[in-house]
């Protein structure tokens, strides 16, 4: 854990390289940041937290020691705490460990400490991959053989250990797509855009102001590309949308009025749910017009993203066999392509 006061202190010191939090952003896995979001915090050197991250990362702190020691009686395995580590080759790749792991007969290892709540999609000992980045990291920054997790459960308030053995196929990889996103933030080149939610809402918050401008980019080739394959995707999607719906009448046809059916390996609820109370909005505006207008305010709107393809033409500029060809630098194929072969 870092050896600081505050939380700020901390984030200025991620800003000189990539923690091992941030190992999942490079590789495109992470679902709260994505690599163009940290590639922006790094070059700018600012980073946006907002109240309710400060209070996860206080609450955290808070109960970090306290999970520290419970890990001890459960496992009787020694813990200390370590400053700020720099990895002796890439000073870029840096890490500041919850605890080292000590006295123990597999030799030192890290210990990562966790909380899990509602949001946190960890069952048992199959760990998230975002997760599992953050301990290779250390592993290789530390060049230990072994990790450990020790993860309470706020729901149940119950903590899980779970020991992870070093991968050196993942961290090859890792510390090669590191040092490829240190290059970009050095050289100030944004990596590609890429196909997360992550990266959506980075975008839509750093552009949220429009201009009144209207650009032509009939020939760009990178929008000509992006086009023909969204385009295409919403083909897809309403194909599948139809396919969806004949398949959902098909089976509410059979089930006629049971609110249950036993398939093979599937099961179906058809059933409405209890009534729910709603406010009749415009009848109280006709009722009480004066007062309703003492309570009604206008709400900030965010910028719509919308395209229109003309039906059956072909997009100018785009050659017909695109559709069937692969988009070599879609960030969905990078990201394949590094979960690909156990990364």
């Amino acid at each position: 854990m870092f050896q600081w006061e505050d939380e700020t202190k901390w984030l200025e010191e991620r800003k000189k390289g990539i923690g091992g939090s941030e190992a999942s952003m490079v590789i495109g896995v992470n679902p709260w940041k994505s690599k163009l979001e940290l590639w922006n915090e790094k070059v700018t050197q600012k980073s946006n937290i907002d109240a309710t991250k400060q209070l996860m990362f206080k609450i955290g702190h808070i109960l970090e020691p306290i999970i520290a020691e419970e890990y001890t009686k459960e496992t009787g395995r020694e813990l200390e705490e370590r400053p700020l580590k720099i990895h002796p080759r890439y000073p870029f790749i840096i890490g500041n460990i919850d605890r080292e792991i000590v006295g123990d007969k597999k030799g030192p290892g890290i210990l990562e400490i966790k909380t899990k709540g509602g949001y946190t999609n960890w069952h048992g000992e199959d760990i998230p991959i975002y997760y599992h980045a953050q301990l290779q990291h250390y592993l290789e920054l530390y060049k230990y053989s072994w990790g450990s997790f020790s993860v309470l459960d706020l729901g149940v308030m119950k903590l899980s250990i779970v020991d992870v053995e070093r991968d050196d196929g993942f961290i090859s990889k890792l510390v090669k797509e590191e040092i490829e996103f240190w290059k970009l933030v050095e050289n100030k080149t944004p990596p590609p855009v890429c196909p997360t939610k992550a990266c959506e809402e980075f975008l839509r918050e750093k552009y949220k102001v429009s201009e009144s401008i209207t650009i032509d980019i009939s020939a760009n080739e990178e929008a000509i590309k992006w086009a023909a394959m969204l385009r295409e995707a919403k083909r897809n999607i309403k194909a599948f949308d139809i396919m969806e719906t004949e398949a959902k009448n098909h089976l509410m046809s059979i089930m006629g009025t049971a609110e249950k059916a036993l398939g093979n390996m599937y099961n179906i609820s058809w059933k409405a749910p209890k009534d729910k109370e709603v406010f009749e909005l415009e009848r109280f505006k006709r009722d009480y017009p004066e007062i309703a207008k003492q309570y009604i305010k206008p709400e900030p709107q965010t910028r719509r993203f919308t395209v229109r393809f003309a039906e059956n033409k072909q997009i100018k500029g785009g050659k017909s066999e695109e559709k069937d060809k692969k988009i070599e630098n879609s960030g969905l194929n990078i990201i394949k392509g590094i979960l690909d072969e156990d990364l």
